[in-house]
């Protein structure tokens, strides 16, 4: 669509929304135009959750996870402190913690090692995590990211560089599907990948 029918601030705007992500650009006209045709009322409630989301959600220093109200699950005194899982994103924290197979630590990438989107170690904090490594010195790290090709790549990277610090570094059970993704998982898929979890 050219600005030229639907005017430059809505051709913004669908850029804007085309950036996010499993969004083209046909389905962020619909979004604009359903913004546009109702109250203006929900699309200020829409910008104003996004704003205050913005602003109060931080990223913890330690884990790298989002932090709600300054508290953070690492903070929690009664989970594991020697055993590291590490993730993706939130959402797969969420379905692990529904699963109560894991009561250790947590490592949020905020995404995955990718060539093809230039997503490289420094785009995803990895030296913090290493160093993280190393200041605690887990007995077991398992690694639980997606079994796609990136995931893989990703975890094998790190259990690269984090193997002379934690002599057990373990993956969840490829018992899931090639190709899918932790949060869609179902919780006792999910449960049995952790207990039947493999040496790397």
């Amino acid at each position: 669509m050219k600005h030229k029918v639907l005017g430059k601030e809505i051709e913004r705007l669908i850029n804007a929304l085309s950036k996010l992500p499993s969004i083209g650009n046909k389905t962020a006209s619909r979004l604009s135009l359903f913004l546009m045709k109702n109250s203006p009322e929900l699309t200020m409630e829409i910008a104003r959750s996004m704003v205050e989301a913005r602003k109060k959600v931080k990223t913890c220093q330690i884990c790298n996870n989002f932090i709600f109200n300054d508290t953070c699950l690492c903070m929690d005194s009664t989970r594991d402190k020697k055993t590291l899982c590490i993730i993706e994103n939130v959402f797969d924290l969420i379905s692990i913690e529904n699963s109560n197979e894991f009561n250790g630590q947590y490592h949020v990438l905020q995404g995955l090692l990718s060539v093809s989107q230039g997503i490289g170690p420094e785009d995803l904090k990895i030296d913090l995590l290493i160093d993280r490594i190393k200041r605690n010195m887990f007995e077991e790290i398992i690694f639980a990211t997606d079994p796609t090709s990136d995931g893989e790549f990703t975890a094998q990277y790190i259990k690269e560089r984090a193997s002379k610090y934690c002599k057990k570094i373990s993956r969840i059970a490829i018992g899931m599907p090639i190709g899918s993704e932790v949060d869609y998982i179902d919780q006792n898929t999910l449960t049995k990948a952790f207990l039947d979890r493999r040496k790397m």
